[in-house]
């Protein structure tokens, strides 16, 4: 990283503490590496201790690790150190995870990412999900206005699974099963108002109910819903009082006036077309991939290996 991109991302980081803070500033004037920054942080610590837990300065020395003092708290009882509680705890190889963040702001593969920032495939692997952890849960809280809201069906797959669980192993290049068998998809609600506010949702079935209690929090009361013409958009639309045009596609009806669903349409088709690039993603981890996606959508071309950073430091990327 260099000094800019250091120090602006020193200017997001709001978790840090003001000592951690003023150290990683200090680093950045010295031009030190990221370790030797952790290092001055950790000096700068020792000065005046206090847990990463639960604040308490009643503390004691307990050995280092990782080139960091440890200390254990008299009143928690854990033990912690010069980083515990900040978004660089627990970080390993610093001096890549800037790296990695380009890596995931250009959208690469595993093994890609992996050669580019001289790691293991297992650890680019954990890292991935890690960066992404927080992005899978930065969604739109509220769509309004006209919404627009359709289904996509994404093939389930258990890859990276040791144990296989209702179905025997595919082949490698096997075709789906004609039809939108819940045994071979899952199926993702995708909601999105002609601003472009975006939320998803994996769903464990297409029943009224489940529809009800995924758009209930983020449709607002007075929006008009365009949808297809599944049922459960109706009964939603029912109990909440809204304005709802369904189109029946099988009749060939694409459009009502100036009502449609082809910006949630558009969207899905660019899901689709990324999710290929990764040739399978496990079921387990699509909230994850929904969450990048939804990044890359939200940022388009200006998304940058500090707006990954931040947004894995649990931030909001600005």
């Amino acid at each position: 990283m260099d000094g800019k991109g250091f120090q602006a991302l020193v200017a997001q980081l709001g978790d840090l503490s003001t000592v951690q803070r003023e150290a990683l500033i200090a680093a950045l004037k010295h031009r030190l590496p990221i370790n030797e920054a952790v290092g001055l942080i950790d000096t700068r610590f020792s000065a005046d201790p206090c847990c990463g837990h639960c604040s308490s300065k009643n503390i004691r020395g307990w050995s280092s690790q990782s080139g960091l003092k440890r200390y254990r708290c008299k009143d928690c009882h854990r033990t912690f150190n010069a980083l515990t509680g900040t978004p660089l705890a627990q970080l390993h190889r610093r001096d890549a995870w800037f790296a990695y963040a380009q890596a995931l702001a250009d959208g690469v593969s595993l093994r890609k990412a992996a050669k580019r920032c001289g790691i293991a495939l297992d650890t680019s692997f954990r890292w991935r999900h890690r960066f992404l952890a927080a992005a899978k849960d930065v969604k739109a809280k509220a769509v309004k206005g006209i919404v627009e809201a359709d289904e996509a069906f994404i093939r389930k797959s258990a890859k990276g699974s040791k144990r296989l669980v209702g179905r025997a192993p595919r082949k490698r290049g096997e075709k789906a099963k004609p039809g939108l068998s819940a045994d071979e998809y899952a199926p993702v609600l995708i909601v999105r108002d002609r601003h472009g506010n975006t939320t998803d949702q994996v769903l464990p079935d297409l029943e009224g109910p489940t529809f009800t209690r995924v758009l209930g929090p983020v449709v607002a009361n007075d929006a008009l819903l365009v949808s297809d013409g599944r049922a459960a958009y109706g009964q939603f639309a029912d109990r909440a009082g809204l304005l709802h045009v369904a189109l029946n596609a099988s009749k060939g009806e694409r459009t009502y006036g100036s009502y449609h669903i082809q910006n949630v349409n558009a969207y899905i088709s660019r899901l689709k077309d990324w999710l290929r690039r990764f040739k399978g993603v496990a079921t387990h981890y699509l909230p994850s991939y929904l969450g990048w996606r939804r990044m890359i959508d939200r940022y388009g071309d200006d998304l940058t290996a500090l707006k990954c950073m931040t947004q894995a430091l649990h931030q909001t990327a600005t």
